[in-house]
C-alpha cells in the first residue's frame, strides 16, 4: 500500500545552488505567509523551519491541508495558475527562513539554466497530487478509527524507523501531537483521542505525547488498516 503523510521535506535540495537569485525573508513562528486576499507571483524555498499550507472554509476553523518543511518549495499552484488564494494561507511553525523567487525568474532563469530544479519542482506537484488521492480515498471507504491507524503509520513511515520482520515494538519522537494528527486529518481532536484510547485498550500503543510515540505492537496496528472495511 501507498503510505504518504502530508507531511514533505527535502524534495528540492538542488534549489540551494539558486538562492542568489532569491530573496531572503526570515520569520518567527506564527507568521503568516502570505493571506487569502494577497495576490501570488511567486512561490518559496524554505532553507530552515516547517510551514503549514491551511484551507479556510465557511463551515469552522481553518484545516491544515499539509506541512513542508526545509528543502521543499511551496507556492506553485498560485504563482502558476495565477489570480488569489482565496482560500488558502501560509503559517510557519517554527521560526523560519525562506528564499522567494519571482515568476519571471523561475520562467526566464531558472527554467533555462537549471532545468533539474523544475524536474525537482514537478517531483513536488507529484508527491502532493498523490497524497491528496490517497487521502480522499481515505474519507471516501474508511472510517474514522482506520484513518487515524493510518495517519499514525504514515508517521512511522516519514520518520524512516528502521523495523525489522516481526518486530513489535517500535518507539520514537514523532514531533507531532494528536492535535495535529486531527488538522491533518481535518477532524475534530476528540475523534483522534477516542482512537487513541481505543488503540490504548487494545494494547497496541502506550503512549502518544508531541515527544514520544510508543507502539507495542506495530504488525497488529498494520493489520487494522489493512483489513477491509
Amino acid at each position: 500500500m501507498f503510505y504518504q503523510l502530508p507531511i514533505f521535506e527535502n524534495l528540492c535540495p538542488s534549489w540551494e545552488k539558486v538562492l542568489h537569485l532569491g530573496v531572503r525573508e526570515a520569520f518567527p513562528k506564527g507568521s503568516r505567509i502570505f493571506f487569502t486576499e494577497e495576490l501570488i507571483n511567486g512561490l518559496y524555498y524554505i532553507v530552515d523551519g516547517s510551514i503549514e499550507i491551511n484551507l479556510h472554509t465557511v463551515h469552522g476553523p481553518e484545516k491544515v491541508l499539509f506541512i513542508v518543511g526545509r528543502g521543499c518549495i511551496f507556492g506553485e499552484v498560485s504563482c502558476f495558475i495565477g489570480g488569489d488564494a482565496e482560500e488558502a494561507s501560509a503559517k510557519t511553525r517554527s521560526d523560519s527562513v525562506l528564499y522567494y523567487f519571482k515568476k519571471e525568474t523561475i520562467e526566464q532563469v531558472i527554467a533555462v539554466q537549471y532545468p533539474a530544479l523544475m524536474l525537482e519542482l514537478v517531483q513536488t506537484v507529484s508527491y502532493k497530487a498523490r497524497m491528496f488521492t490517497e487521502l480522499l480515498t481515505d474519507e471516501l471507504v474508511s472510517n474514522q478509527f482506520t484513518r487515524v491507524c493510518k495517519m499514525i503509520v504514515y508517521l512511522v513511515r516519514f520518520k524512516e524507523i528502521h523495523i525489522e520482520s516481526g518486530q513489535k515494538s517500535v518507539s520514537f519522537q514523532p514531533g507531532m501531537t494528536q492535535d495535529d494528527i486531527a488538522r491533518l486529518m481535518g477532524v475534530h481532536r476528540v475523534t483522534v483521542t477516542k482512537a487513541v484510547s481505543q488503540l490504548k485498550e487494545m494494547g497496541i500503543i502506550r503512549q502518544f505525547s508531541k515527544n514520544k510515540l510508543e507502539i507495542t505492537n506495530f504488525p497488529e496496528l498494520i493489520r487494522l488498516v489493512e483489513q477491509p472495511e
